[in-house]
């Protein structure tokens, strides 16, 4: 009789460190298929939100934020909406540009045979790293000039702050506060007071509204917001108006307290955010006075400084025959960089472009049948102006990319017909 022999227990399995398994995770080609899908399913979502919603908010609260929840009243009707959570792309791109690291770089075999790959990888992470400095570092405006005017700032199409000025003899001292650090707080019965240790006064701001216009109080005229009594009696409001998607059409407004911090005595304003440029470069903020100072208040679009100022020579526009529809229209404009002046012309695709900034040609005014000076009035020219310092980033990017890919496949082009060549010449065994 056989005696029974028990199998010997199987050997334990090797313990895998969890740095090794991030590691993995992160190089993973499953996990790439993923952050592609989801920045698949991110862009159809913000594609139908967007228009509701318009460009500047989707782009705003999809493509720039962790992470969003999507609102399908698109589908299903304000009754039987349904709010998806959805990873933003800030987070997808994050996420992808760790796996394309991870995997493409670090993981990778570093062999002359897999050289066009590494330089590929390099290049689109170069992509990647443009698009996060353009969104760190970049902002947007609009400059408006007439004909020999010039201008060395540029205004902010969607974001505003509140300008706070101090008359200082010949000079105006001049503090800010970007609109998005008190905007939020101060919606609907929401109030947000500013204070600092220097001001003689605080700021209560309240009743944000992104869209309205000023109404003067009447006796059958509703106000459903506070009224407001000017110097000399009459009564104004704030009306709120519907938002429109495309922000920049839109003028936020909101009221205003200034509250004296000796005897607190108070003086009441509506600020509105419109601005008049070309029409008119000075604004008239509200003024008060405080212990002989007098100070003013402005609610506006940011404002930044250029580096360098532009004149507009000429303005010229063409149109197709028979119609006011113009046909091209493009301006002269002469940069001074120092003490050297320099004579550009912009006009479609051809922007000027100097440290760090673009100048493209988007429009002009006034518009309508109004005939060419001298017959009418005369022309301003608009242009968008854009600051980032990843403009060429892209470019060279695609150049990597190109090179790289031109490695791969020359080398496996190479390869092959070497062995081909090589087969070619073996003799023919009989």
């Amino acid at each position: 009789m056989n005696a029974h022999v028990p199998a010997p227990p199987p050997p334990p399995l090797p313990r895998v460190h969890w740095g090794r398994r991030v590691l993995e995770l992160c190089s993973s080609l499953k996990v790439t298929v993923v952050l592609l899908l989801a920045f698949g399913v991110l862009t159809f979502a913000g594609t139908l939100a967007q228009e509701k919603l318009g460009l500047f908010v989707v782009q705003r609260d999809f493509f720039e934020s962790f992470w969003v929840v999507w609102d399908t009243e698109f589908w299903f009707g304000h009754d039987r909406t349904l709010r998806i959570p959805l990873p933003g792309g800030y987070s997808i791109m994050l996420a992808l540009f760790v796996n394309l690291v991870v995997g493409g770089i670090v993981r990778h075999r570093w062999h002359w045979r897999n050289a066009g790959i590494l330089v590929t990888h390099l290049g689109i992470a170069l992509l990647l790293i443009a698009g996060f400095v353009k969104l760190h570092f970049s902002y947007a405006g609009h400059v408006a000039l007439y004909e020999g005017n010039q201008t060395s700032t540029m205004v902010s199409f969607h974001d505003y702050e509140l300008a706070l000025l101090r008359h200082d003899g010949d000079d105006i001292v001049e503090r800010t506060i970007e609109s998005a650090q008190f905007e939020a707080g101060a919606r609907g019965l929401g109030k947000v007071t500013v204070v600092a240790d220097d001001l003689p006064f605080t700021i209560v701001v309240s009743h944000w509204l992104d869209n309205c216009e000023p109404r003067q109080k009447g006796p059958m005229v509703q106000a459903r917001l506070p009224v407001v009594t000017d110097a000399a009696g009459a009564g104004y409001f704030l009306e709120e108006s519907t938002v429109e998607p495309e922000r920049e059409r839109n003028t936020a407004g909101c009221y205003v307290e200034i509250i004296e911090k000796v005897g607190r005595k108070e003086h009441e304003t509506i600020l509105l955010g419109r601005d008049f440029r070309p029409f008119a470069d000075d604004r008239r903020p509200y003024t008060f006075r405080i212990d002989g100072v007098t100070w003013g208040l402005d609610l506006r679009r940011i404002v930044w400084d250029l580096p360098f100022p532009v004149r507009l020579d000429k303005f010229q526009k063409a149109d197709h025959p028979g119609t006011i529809t113009p046909r091209d229209f493009s301006s002269w404009v002469t940069v001074f960089d120092g003490d050297v002046e320099r004579k550009v012309h912009i006009y479609m695709n051809h922007p000027l472009r100097s440290h760090d900034h673009v100048f493209f040609q988007t429009s002009w005014g006034p518009q309508g049948p109004r005939g060419s000076p001298p017959l009418g009035p005369p022309w301003y020219s608009v242009f968008e102006v854009a600051r980032n310092p990843s403009d060429d980033w892209p470019k060279y990017a695609s150049y990597v990319v190109f090179a790289g890919l031109l490695l791969h496949f020359g080398s496996k082009l190479l390869r092959y017909l070497v062995s081909s060549t090589r087969k070619a010449s073996l003799p023919e065994m009989s």
